[in-house]
């Protein structure tokens, strides 16, 4: 017990001396943390506050001693860690990112890293190792826990069991099989940024899971640290967006989402696309446009390379199957950093709770929130035979988990390599890439040879010189592929 609160107390006292750079409010104690009211405020998914709030009132009507009312709102999750660098004293105690904001959240000390040991044994014990890889982040030298995941996402397919059969939903080939037929597109994204476009950046051998893409692999967690290595020049990645190329040429192949949104594209009335590409979070959407009785939900299909793929390529050949990869995720509790000391504790106890595997499952029911604990593989499965769940339902889930098998967590372990990753122009390289149109590398140049072999390792190797230097150049290596 002692161990335990000289911890909080060094912790305390590093918190005090670095709070500086989260936003630019301040709040009532010294800048540092806001008042202590009696409520301790909690920020979730939208779709899940009603969940959520039932639960933290059956604890406080549980547990007597706990001392604070709670108070549970509804927020775009997606938005929450730019609300939160803005002006932490205006969001929750206790608010839900995505695990890529954590480092960004931790550098810029928005947040507290966890230090009850139950709370961290039970982290430890709960989830895979590819989650335990992106929720700590370095304080002063010090690695912390900052994040506590308690819902998974990842990518999979959904498609019309009106016009595509379940094997033809396999493949890209049948997919495209089923929208000649059909008269209409195979298959959509839900958006062109570098999340959704990860299906085809992620893409692994189906033999081995083989890849050569790296992403800020052995990235240092703190700020200002290495970067790591990325690599996305291989032949299997020029060979696949090669074939995505073709696909998206073809009639009955892929396509953008239209101004009227991927929704509209795939509802039964419509028949623009056969299938769309998204998440659990687009699962009402896709049930609304086509309805419980056509809607299908499987992993994001395979697909063989062509001899044209492959040409003038040694480390590909043609019939190589691939399938279509995802960024595994987790989304993770954190604690404000200027919530009031005196919330410290109970925060970390709530968060215990609302993070079990008991109110995981619970959230699952509610509100499709997919569970991120080791095993829920097993608890989804026995809810669908004990027909808590539909079939959509349960098989939303299902496809979920099954598709982490093919993915990877997002790297980006430090904000720095979030926003080079995201917000400097990489993902609009790779639409060029896949649309065959010029892009504008600076002022005074535009890369416009997306057709030819040359002109896809220049863009690629672009792609990669912005990962790791968050700018874009005009200057190209006389041999490629090259480190950038």
């Amino acid at each position: 017990m002692m161990k335990k609160i000289i911890t909080l107390l060094m912790i305390s006292f590093m918190l005090l001396t670095t709070l500086t750079g989260c936003g630019g409010g301040s709040g009532d104690n010294g800048g540092n943390t806001k008042p202590d009211d009696g409520v301790i405020r909690v920020w979730v998914g939208e779709e899940s506050a009603e969940f959520y709030q039932k639960a933290c009132d059956e604890y406080v009507a549980s547990h007597s001693d706990f001392g604070y009312k709670i108070e549970v709102k509804g927020m775009d999750t997606g938005s929450i860690a730019g609300t939160i660098t803005n002006d932490p004293t205006a969001a929750a105690d206790i608010y839900t990112v995505a695990h890529d904001n954590i480092g960004k959240l931790a550098s810029t000390q928005c947040a507290k890293p966890i230090t009850d040991e139950s709370l961290i044994a039970q982290v430890k014990a709960d989830n895979p190792a590819s989650f335990q890889g992106v929720i700590y982040s370095t304080l002063n030298g010090t690695q912390y826990l900052y994040g506590v995941p308690y819902i998974s996402q990842a990518l999979f397919l959904y498609y019309n069991k009106a016009l595509v059969t379940e094997e033809q939903a396999k493949t890209f080939e049948g997919l495209r099989e089923a929208a000649k037929k059909a008269g209409t597109k195979a298959i959509t994204v839900s958006g062109d940024d570098g999340f959704n476009m990860s299906f085809a950046l992620l893409a692994t051998r189906v033999a081995d899971h083989g890849t050569t893409v790296k992403i800020y692999a052995g990235a240092e967690s703190v700020s200002g640290g290495s970067k790591g290595k990325s690599n996305v020049q291989g032949d299997d990645t020029i060979a696949i967006f090669r074939w995505l190329q073709a696909y998206a040429e073809d009639p009955n192949g892929f396509k953008w989402a239209s101004s009227d949104g991927w929704d509209a594209d795939l509802d039964k009335d419509n028949k623009g696309v056969l299938a769309v590409i998204g998440g659990a979070w687009h699962y009402n959407t896709a049930k609304a446009a086509l309805g419980e009785t056509n809607l299908g939900i499987t992993l994001i299909p395979t697909f063989k390379l062509t001899a044209e793929a492959c040409e003038g390529l040694t480390g590909v050949q043609a019939g190589d199957e691939y399938r279509g990869g995802t960024f595994a995720d987790c989304k993770c509790f954190m604690i404000n950093a200027y919530s009031h000391a005196n919330k410290y504790v109970k925060e970390q106890e709530l968060i215990k709770y609302l993070s079990s595997k008991d109110v995981q499952n619970q959230s699952y029911l509610a509100a499709m929130n997919v569970p991120a604990y080791v095993g829920a593989s097993e608890y989804i499965k026995s809810a669908y035979e004990a027909g808590k769940v539909s079939e959509s339902e349960y098989l939303l889930a299902a496809n979920q988990v099954a598709m982490a098998e093919w993915g990877i967590p997002q790297p980006f372990i430090t904000g720095t390599l979030n926003t080079y990753y995201y917000s400097k122009n990489a993902p609009s390289i790779f639409r060029a890439i896949i649309d065959k149109t010029a892009y504008p590398t600076t002022g005074d140049m535009i890369l416009t040879e997306t057709t030819s072999l040359e002109g896809i390792r220049k863009a690629l190797y672009l792609i990669e010189y912005i990962w790791m230097h968050g700018v874009t150049t005009k200057d190209f290596p006389g041999t490629l592929p090259a480190e950038a």
